[in-house]
């Protein structure tokens, strides 16, 4: 057995109806918020490939998979503003936003995300384990079947990692993603390994607020 070389988070594969990557909505993060996973990795860096939900305060957070009681996946993240750094006492760019940035209530400051809601298209994802399916014929017998995520980054970890929980897979409803196929890259080199690519598609998840801007990376 070998393991299929990795790759991060959720990565846009297309829109139904063959569309480009959508244009992301600009989406806020509240001040001095943390992401965390639970009984694992925290105080992580939130960018590209990660799953956020809506908040009740209008912003968005790092989304629970189905390492604890899963939230409502609201879409992934495709890009990081420039956001406060209090040691230099300036906007910075960089490819993740740290957890606890402290921007107050000046809101020239605030932390910000581009987010591409997860309902709009199909996304590619590794599997977390090599033991519930170990062949390709295996795995196609999953397509159609619905599933949770899960984010598998371990204490001391810099990043959430959220990849499919393979062995959640089945027909029941209540659970946040579709398989739709099987990955085509020739990164899937074995199916007995770690890292399988499948294809998903929302099969539940937060709308779109009316209220937000759509802008362009």
């Amino acid at each position: 057995m070998a393991d299929n070389l990795a790759k991060y988070g959720f990565r846009w594969v297309g829109g139904k109806g063959g569309r480009a990557l959508p244009d992301p909505i600009e989406c806020i993060v509240a001040t001095g918020e943390s992401f965390d996973v639970t009984s694992g990795a925290q105080n992580v860096g939130i960018g590209p490939g990660d799953v956020v939900t809506r908040l009740s305060t209008g912003g968005v957070t790092l989304c629970a998979g189905n390492e604890t009681t899963p939230a409502s996946p609201f879409g992934v993240v495709v890009g990081v503003r420039p956001y406060w750094s209090v040691a230099e006492s300036r906007m910075v760019l960089a490819e993740l936003l740290p957890s606890d940035v402290a921007w107050g209530t000046i809101l020239e400051r605030q932390s910000k995300l581009l987010v591409v809601p997860i309902d709009q298209g199909y996304w590619e994802v590794d599997v977390d384990e090599a033991t519930t399916a170990t062949t390709l014929a295996a795995y196609q017998a999953f397509i159609g079947e619905n599933v949770s995520f899960i984010n598998t980054g371990a204490s001391g970890e810099a990043r959430a990692k959220p990849k499919i929980d393979i062995s959640t897979h089945a027909t029941t409803n209540s659970l946040m993603f579709r398989i739709a196929a099987i990955s085509g890259t020739q990164d899937n080199q074995d199916y007995s390994g770690a890292n399988v690519k499948i294809i998903v598609e929302a099969n539940l998840g937060q709308r779109p607020y009316a209220n937000t801007t759509s802008t362009g990376i």
